[in-house]
Protein backbone atom coordinates (compact mmCIF):
# COMPACT_ATOMS: atom_id res chain seq x y z
CA UNK A 1 0.00 0.00 0.00
CA UNK A 2 0.80 3.57 -1.04
CA UNK A 3 1.08 6.07 1.98
CA UNK A 4 -0.32 9.37 1.18
CA UNK A 5 -0.66 13.07 3.30
CA UNK A 6 -3.80 15.09 3.54
CA UNK A 7 -3.28 18.63 3.58
CA UNK A 8 -4.02 19.07 7.33
CA UNK A 9 -1.92 16.10 8.09
CA UNK A 10 1.31 17.79 6.60
CA UNK A 11 0.26 20.91 8.63
CA UNK A 12 -0.38 18.98 11.85
CA UNK A 13 3.45 17.48 11.23
CA UNK A 14 4.88 20.77 10.31
CA UNK A 15 3.33 23.27 13.43
CA UNK A 16 4.30 20.25 15.68
CA UNK A 17 8.09 20.61 13.92
CA UNK A 18 7.85 24.05 14.59
CA UNK A 19 6.75 24.13 18.10
CA UNK A 20 8.95 21.35 18.98
CA UNK A 21 12.16 23.17 17.50
CA UNK A 22 11.81 26.24 19.59
CA UNK A 23 12.39 24.37 22.61
CA UNK A 24 14.50 21.96 20.99
CA UNK A 25 16.02 21.81 18.15
CA UNK A 26 17.48 18.43 18.39
CA UNK A 27 13.92 16.99 19.36
CA UNK A 28 12.02 18.18 16.89
CA UNK A 29 13.65 16.19 13.87
CA UNK A 30 13.65 12.91 15.47
CA UNK A 31 9.85 13.59 16.91
CA UNK A 32 9.00 14.51 13.18
CA UNK A 33 11.12 11.66 11.60
CA UNK A 34 9.30 9.03 14.30
CA UNK A 35 5.90 10.45 13.08
CA UNK A 36 6.36 10.13 9.09
CA UNK A 37 8.10 6.62 10.06
CA UNK A 38 5.09 5.06 12.05
CA UNK A 39 2.89 6.32 8.93
CA UNK A 40 4.96 4.99 6.57
CA UNK A 41 4.90 1.78 8.42
CA UNK A 42 1.50 1.41 8.22
CA UNK A 43 1.76 0.40 4.34
CA UNK A 44 2.58 -3.28 6.04
CA UNK A 45 0.17 -2.70 8.91
CA UNK A 46 -3.06 -1.40 7.87
CA UNK A 47 -5.28 -2.47 10.36
CA UNK A 48 -2.03 -1.93 13.60
CA UNK A 49 -4.81 0.98 15.17
CA UNK A 50 -7.57 1.07 16.80
CA UNK A 51 -11.19 1.99 15.25
CA UNK A 52 -13.19 5.21 15.57
CA UNK A 53 -16.40 6.81 15.04
CA UNK A 54 -16.16 6.63 11.23
CA UNK A 55 -15.92 4.01 8.91
CA UNK A 56 -12.82 2.76 8.05
CA UNK A 57 -10.43 5.90 9.61
CA UNK A 58 -8.27 4.17 12.13
CA UNK A 59 -6.15 5.97 14.64
CA UNK A 60 -2.65 4.82 15.99
CA UNK A 61 -0.97 6.89 18.60
CA UNK A 62 2.54 6.99 19.08
CA UNK A 63 4.37 5.09 22.20
CA UNK A 64 6.97 7.74 23.50
CA UNK A 65 5.38 10.69 22.21
CA UNK A 66 2.49 12.35 23.47
CA UNK A 67 0.43 12.37 19.53
CA UNK A 68 -1.95 10.65 17.77
CA UNK A 69 -2.20 9.69 14.28
CA UNK A 70 -5.44 9.47 12.09
CA UNK A 71 -5.78 7.43 8.76
CA UNK A 72 -7.96 5.89 6.28
CA UNK A 73 -7.82 2.94 4.96
CA UNK A 74 -8.70 2.69 1.16
CA UNK A 75 -8.32 -0.84 0.10
CA UNK A 76 -9.67 0.06 -3.51
CA UNK A 77 -7.07 2.52 -3.98
CA UNK A 78 -4.54 0.37 -2.48
CA UNK A 79 -3.53 3.39 -0.08
CA UNK A 80 -3.59 4.56 2.91
CA UNK A 81 -4.44 8.24 3.38
CA UNK A 82 -2.96 10.13 6.59
CA UNK A 83 -5.48 12.64 8.11
CA UNK A 84 -4.30 14.08 11.10
CA UNK A 85 -1.52 13.90 13.22
CA UNK A 86 -2.60 15.46 16.61
CA UNK A 87 -1.48 16.22 20.48
CA UNK A 88 -3.48 13.69 22.76
CA UNK A 89 -4.30 16.44 25.47
CA UNK A 90 -6.09 18.44 22.25
CA UNK A 91 -8.62 15.39 21.52
CA UNK A 92 -11.61 15.14 23.92
CA UNK A 93 -12.38 11.51 22.62
CA UNK A 94 -9.92 9.56 20.67
CA UNK A 95 -12.09 7.59 19.44
CA UNK A 96 -13.63 10.81 16.94
CA UNK A 97 -11.80 12.14 14.13
CA UNK A 98 -11.05 15.58 15.05
CA UNK A 99 -12.10 18.21 12.61
CA UNK A 100 -9.67 21.92 12.12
Amino acid sequence: MRVVYAELARQDISSIYEFLFRRSATVAPQVEALIRARCERLAEFPKNGATTNRKGIRRLPLVRYPYTIFYEVKTADDLIEILRVVHGARVKNLRRVPKR
